[in-house]
């Protein structure tokens, strides 16, 4: 029996210019598949060139307002016309602000959820319009006759399973829950399209915005990785064999996967003496 692949596929990466979006590209790109990188931010200069190169994969960059539903259904358009399908849909756009719950501005809370649960619905949307486009143009199979038509992912946290008294995210945490609100409902009503849905949900990484902290806030660092059974925080390539089962699996779907060093299956000491 030939092993799921990803090779020769299009994925739809929100948040792929840099950080966790932009290591799972790395990930899809390595093993085969072509890359449609969507962000509001612009990636490092020479990073996607690069990789393309390494790789022998098709990536482009779209400058993307993930919270502006014209703009997406836009993009999402262009690359059907660029790449000629949508297979993938990885949704790592995220904002996160430490700020306690007593204190939590208007701005803060319209910005984290129009980004976090607004950006990842309005895409995954999209994403699905395009796989359900795909899933027409074989005959409109039933699911029991055909294997994945695409696979939609959202990117969750470890804070939505485990409080953390290292940050004050009640905010980010919430937008996050709201998010995994959306996997099994999606996942049963696209199920007859051939369409997986889940989440994949990490526990702190070591990014590039991680590295700024630890330069700023030596302590706080320390603090991070005592949470983990392993006493460091994740690398981002530690994801990446989760992503590429959670991208070709055919059984998995309504889901929220886990990969979090152990954070969530101990109990940490509290910081309140």
């Amino acid at each position: 029996m030939a092993q799921p692949s990803v090779k020769g596929k299009t994925a739809v990466i929100t948040g792929g210019a840099r950080g966790l979006g932009f290591a799972f590209g790395e990930v899809l790109a390595s093993a085969g598949a072509n890359i449609a990188i969507l962000d509001v931010g612009t990636p490092k200069e020479g990073s996607v060139e690069e990789l393309s190169s390494k790789t022998g994969s098709k990536i482009i960059y779209y400058k993307t307002d993930v919270t502006n539903r014209e703009q997406v259904y836009q993009v999402i358009e262009k690359i059907e016309q660029d790449f000629g399908s949508v297979d993938i849909n990885i949704n790592a756009a995220g904002v996160m602000t430490d700020e306690s719950f007593l204190e939590t501005s208007d701005s803060n809370l319209s910005r984290t959820f129009a980004v976090n649960f607004v950006g990842s619905f309005l895409v995954a949307q999209a994403c699905a319009h395009a796989m359900k486009r795909k899933w027409e143009k074989l005959g409109s199979p039933k699911p029991a006759d055909v294997g994945p038509i695409g696979h939609i992912v959202f990117i969750g946290s470890v804070s939505t399973h485990i409080s953390t008294y290292v940050q004050q995210i009640t905010c980010y945490t919430a937008s996050k829950k709201a998010v995994g609100g959306l996997l099994k409902p999606m996942a049963m009503e696209l199920a007859q399209y051939g369409i997986r849905v889940n989440m994949l949900s990490p526990g702190s990484m070591r990014t590039d915005m991680f590295l700024q902290v630890e330069k700023t806030f030596p302590d706080l660092t320390k603090q991070f990785n005592q949470e983990s059974m392993f006493g460091r925080v994740g690398f981002p390539h530690e994801l990446g064999p989760a992503v590429l089962y959670l991208t070709t699996s055919a059984w998995t779907t309504g889901q929220d996967i886990l990969v979090d060093g152990g954070v969530s299956s101990w109990k940490h000491r509290g910081n309140w003496s």
